[in-house]
């Protein structure tokens, strides 16, 4: 018997909107961005990073630096030499359905073979012009621009891989690149947050390649508004610890009002040593069943304990594994936990107590419908058991909703008993995301 106990008198607050995406509906067709823009929108994003994008818009030249300024040789402050077109379209759609703009600047990974735009910049000091009159343009209105809020600008992408398709550089250029930009950017927007470096992770060469990042900045004296890394694994424990293993290094380099973000993260199980064909099928097939939902929905829960303040799923679109949608837009399993986070995240948020370590729950209540969250993360079968403190219950009032573990979206009729101030019904083995809502009893 898997046991969770609620207590509706005590109230812990709001419940903490963690769920931001990597990509926004795409806008290469009209039809398809129409359905993902509803969608998503549903979802209430509260974040959006901007990275990849022309990954997911083939034929546009949006969001990255050579594609708003093809020509490098060119002056920067003459602006017919800036293309802010398909951004400019991107953004209004994106806006538009509620979610704010995290700008990644730099250029997206290229498996092209040739990866002719992660060339460390020639000049920083240009970079960091072009840079600047793209956030006048998004955020000042400069050149036939815009007003957005967009307070979040992140420098480059995973450079300490030093891998062509992402930097061609050393780990030590990139430092050298990001405290010249950010030092010359944040004297002329301090009221916007620059970051970065958006490692690919933490403990890249045993945990040295952050320590000489972060000892870097901290002794040019740029600024580090927000650490930024990635994380993709199959274990909901690491990684909701690894905010505090950021919180600890910050604090200990002189960052302690930096914030924690982890603007990429994604269920996967790993490619292994010798990933042929079948291998990948399978791992495409895991990030978007029913482990992937309760790994999501497990992570989101965890993390209303934890210091980081944003993560990012990649991706919140269209594609292969890392996507909530396939390529006719269809959602996988991980949208509808984040549906039911997203429904479970409007209220306040009340005590929720699991007795087993990989069922985490998280409630809510409006003062009288209560709204539970449970993520059964490859849990044996078993009976959930589910007590109210102050209720009496009966079928009628419980509204079962779950992601099942043949990755089957049903609502659960049948088979839900009461007892008391107790209701229980059957999970099989394997893993579950369950959306349960009480209502209030109805008077006779």
């Amino acid at each position: 018997m898997f046991d969770i106990t609620l207590d509706p008198a005590k109230q812990l607050g709001a419940v903490r909107r963690l769920h931001g995406m990597n990509l926004a509906a795409p806008i290469t067709s009209a039809g398809k961005c129409r359905k993902l823009t509803e969608l998503l929108k549903k979802l209430e994003v509260p974040q959006t990073r901007m990275h990849d994008c022309p990954l997911n818009n083939p034929g546009k030249q949006i969001v990255d630096m050579h594609c708003i300024f093809p020509l490098e040789h060119l002056d920067a402050d003459d602006p017919r030499n800036y293309f802010f077109g398909d951004t400019d379209d991107y953004f209004a759609n994106t806006v538009g359905y509620g979610t704010e703009i995290y700008y990644r600047l730099g250029a997206s990974i290229d498996h092209s073979g040739f990866a002719r735009h992660t060339t460390p910049p020639s000049d920083p000091v240009k970079w960091a012009n072009v840079a600047a009159h793209i956030i006048r343009h998004y955020t000042e209105g400069w050149n036939n621009g815009f007003h957005y809020n967009i307070k979040y600008w992140e420098i480059w992408n995973e450079a300490e891989t030093e891998l062509p398709i992402l930097w061609k550089g050393t780990w030590k250029q990139f430092i050298e690149f990001y405290c010249t930009v950010t030092k010359i950017l944040k004297k002329e927007f301090p009221h916007l947050l620059f970051g970065g470096p958006s490692m690919a992770k933490l403990n890249w060469r045993e945990g040295a390649a952050v320590r000489e990042f972060l000892a870097g900045v901290r002794d040019s004296g740029a600024p580090l508004d927000f650490f930024s890394y990635h994380q993709y694994s199959d274990k909901p424990e690491k990684i909701a610890e690894s905010p505090r293993i950021a919180r600890s290094l910050l604090d200990e380099y002189g960052f302690p009002k930096a914030e924690i973000h982890l603007t990429e993260w994604h269920y996967h199980c790993g490619w292994g040593s010798e990933c042929g064909a079948q291998r990948e099928k399978f791992l495409l097939s895991e990030m978007t069943g029913p482990d992937s939902a309760a790994y999501l929905a497990s992570t989101l829960i965890r993390w209303q304990e934890e210091p980081i303040n944003m993560g990012h799923y990649y991706t919140g679109s269209t594609g292969g594994g890392y996507a909530l949608f396939d390529t006719l837009g269809e959602p996988y399993c991980g949208y509808h936990a984040f549906d039911f986070f997203n429904q479970t995240a409007k209220w306040t948020r009340i005590e929720a107590v699991s007795t087993e370590k990989n069922m985490p729950v998280l409630a809510s209540s409006d003062g009288k419908t209560i709204r539970l969250l449970i993520a059964a993360f490859k849990c044996d079968q078993d009976d959930i058991r589910i007590r109210i403190m102050g209720r009496k219950l009966t079928p009628e009032q419980c509204r079962i909703t779950m992601v099942d573990v043949d990755g089957v979206l049903r609502q659960i009729t049948q088979e839900i008993l009461t007892d008391g101030d107790t209701v229980r019904f059957e999970k099989a083995s394997g893993s579950v995301t369950c959306f349960i809502e009480i209502c209030p009893q109805q008077d006779s």
